[in-house]
């Protein structure tokens, strides 16, 4: 927890709006809220019907009353598809065809809605959108390109070797819109699970944090 804090808090302030897509258990989306504060807010995506349960669970026994929660995915348009889940909540994926991948997972048909038709009306600002998704970030972005040209958030997104082609073409998407990276991106050797920092051109970090943070 407070390794994450250290890294994320000096890309938000109180205030903040924050989107987590690909929620899981909800460990960034608590780190999100505690950020945000009260006077921010946090959208929370988990396509997943049975960790979406624990999910919601996780927010209402914390208190985090600046989220909003929903039991849906995203992606490049409103359907339905079907979601791959293994005995790891956080594996789950719309994109089963890996090779590393078993055949035998748990199946269930989620909904998935595009970003900038479901939030993008309503939204007056976005200051951080994390997205973990399994290979599926790529299109996730697609779905948010209205936004990530509006408000120009921080992006937080893992990218991987297990999902090498959609990786490439996140990083991509990223750096066509002008966002520089926190590192070199070696995807081809990029673990399982490893995130990186997206910063959109002209983003002042936060100084308080930053001084708070420097031990």
């Amino acid at each position: 927890w407070n390794k994450e804090v250290r890294l994320i808090s000096p890309y938000l302030r109180p205030g903040d709006v924050a989107i987590d897509v690909g929620a899981n258990l909800g460990f960034m989306t608590g780190i999100l809220s505690t950020l945000t504060g009260a006077t921010g807010h946090v959208y929370s995506f988990e396509p997943s019907p049975s960790v979406y349960l624990k999910l919601s669970e996780v927010i209402e026994l914390n208190q985090y009353g600046n989220v909003s929660f929903y039991n849906m995915g995203c992606g490049t348009g409103e359907q339905l598809m079907t979601l791959y889940c293994p005995t790891a909540s956080g594996n789950a994926t719309l994109r089963p065809n890996n090779a590393s991948r078993p055949l035998n997972y748990k199946q269930s048909d989620v909904r998935i809605v595009k970003l900038d038709d479901f939030l993008g009306p309503n939204l007056e600002r976005l200051n951080f959108l994390k997205i973990d998704t399994e290979g599926y970030e790529d299109k996730v972005l697609v779905g948010a390109a209205g936004l990530l040209q509006k408000f120009h958030p921080v992006v937080y997104i893992e990218l991987s070797s297990d999902y090498l082609a959609s990786s490439e073409k996140a990083a991509r998407l990223l750096c066509n819109y002008g966002y520089r990276f926190d590192r070199e991106l070696v995807l081809d050797k990029s673990r399982t699970g490893e995130n990186y920092i997206a910063v959109p051109p002209n983003f002042q970090a936060n100084p308080t944090s930053l001084k708070s943070h420097s031990k």
